[in-house]
């Protein structure tokens, strides 16, 4: 029998058996610097088809498993995890979800996914909205800019995702 294929807005906290395609946008360690460095986990960025972003954690002892996997921009199908929230120190998506991989957990490479997947996925933050999170140690912005105009692109056909062109002003 074939497993159910999910979005990441379908999950709900517990254990899901569910089949997750979704592309690999970053990741990085966790290590305990009171500790002398240890690896405590692995974090990464998945977006899926509907741009929806979520956290993913690795422990230590799973990341042998998956390491050799790890290469951003690399599709997968993801099924056999946990899903847990996020601690609010901790979350780095507009999820309150996150997924934690378990000894279950099925992590294949896709070549061919069912539907196309975002190369990229961005959060955007009001003016307010980043002051309020200076000097927290919540979040970090990769990225600050100002956009300065927001246009319609009206030549994509009906069948299309509307799209839209948006000029941004960075600082250096």
């Amino acid at each position: 029998m074939a497993m159910a294929k999910v979005f990441f807005s379908d999950l709900k906290t517990g254990r899901c058996s569910s089949v997750v395609e979704a592309r690999l946008l970053r990741f990085w360690e966790a290590r305990n610097v009171k500790r002398g460095g240890e690896l405590m986990w692995m974090d990464l960025l998945m977006v899926d088809v509907n741009s929806t972003v979520m956290q993913v954690t690795i422990s230590a002892g799973r990341l042998p498993q998956f390491r050799e996997m790890l290469c951003a921009g690399t599709m997968f199908s993801v099924s056999g995890f946990d899903v847990s929230r996020c601690a609010q120190n901790f979350r780095l998506t507009d999820s309150s979800l996150m997924i934690r991989f378990n000894e279950s957990t099925s992590f294949q490479e896709l070549t061919e996914p069912g539907s196309p997947l975002p190369d990229e996925a961005f959060r955007f933050r009001t003016h307010s909205e980043l002051i309020g999170l200076a000097n927290t140690n919540t979040q970090l912005p990769d990225i600050i800019g100002e956009i300065l105009s927001v246009k319609s692109t009206v030549c994509d056909p009906p069948e299309e995702k509307n799209r839209v062109m948006v000029t941004l002003k960075l600082d250096r």
